[in-house]
């Protein structure tokens, strides 16, 4: 009987030193977590006298390692077209995951896969909107970069990108550019 007490002590006072470790163990690393999130993304502004483009692509990403990072974006763009008679405006919205990995000194390879939602302008040969229609494009987008850090935590990138996965609807065009901007926490 006295050996059970012993054995049920011992076994408080093992989960109990072991409960002050993992809170202490908890409490240190909780810093090093919040560095390694990222949070920044992409825009875009087109303007020409046929019409206007404005994409904007918030994401937000976690650094499994100092190299290699892993998130999500979303991405909305907003695009008018005026010429001669044909004139419309269209909303296209979506998101996707992408990962990044560091080669060298801010060189970088990146991967993403994209659902957008994109509505698809039909006309005739007098330029009038016969048809609407809104589709669901899914993009591949492989390439790489340069990131370009000001400080520890806030960067700029150019991204060259060529998506695997083009179609006569897909709205991009290979390659595709894109200037970023990013800060760490």
């Amino acid at each position: 009987m006295k050996n059970l007490q012993n054995i049920k002590n011992f076994i408080f006072i093992f989960l109990l030193l072991n409960s002050f470790s993992i809170s202490a163990q908890f409490m240190t690393e909780q810093p090093e977590f919040e560095k390694k999130w990222v949070f920044g993304g992409d825009f875009g502004l087109g303007f020409s006298n046929y019409g206007t483009n404005i994409m904007v692509s918030p994401q937000v990403g976690y650094r499994i390692t100092p190299d290699w990072e892993f998130g999500t974006r979303l991405t909305y763009n907003y695009y008018s077209y005026n010429q001669n008679r044909l004139k419309f405006a269209t909303h296209n919205y979506g998101g996707g995951f992408y990962t990044t990995y560091e080669i060298y000194r801010g060189i970088f390879a990146h991967m993403e896969n994209e659902l957008l939602s994109y509505e698809r302008v039909y006309y005739n040969s007098n330029f009038d909107i016969t048809n609407r229609e809104r589709l669901t494009i899914h993009s591949v987008f492989v390439g790489g970069g340069i990131r370009q850090y000001f400080s520890g935590r806030a960067f700029v990138t150019l991204t060259i990108l060529y998506n695997l996965n083009e179609t006569p609807n897909t709205p991009y065009t290979n390659p595709m550019f894109r200037i970023g901007f990013g800060f760490g926490l």
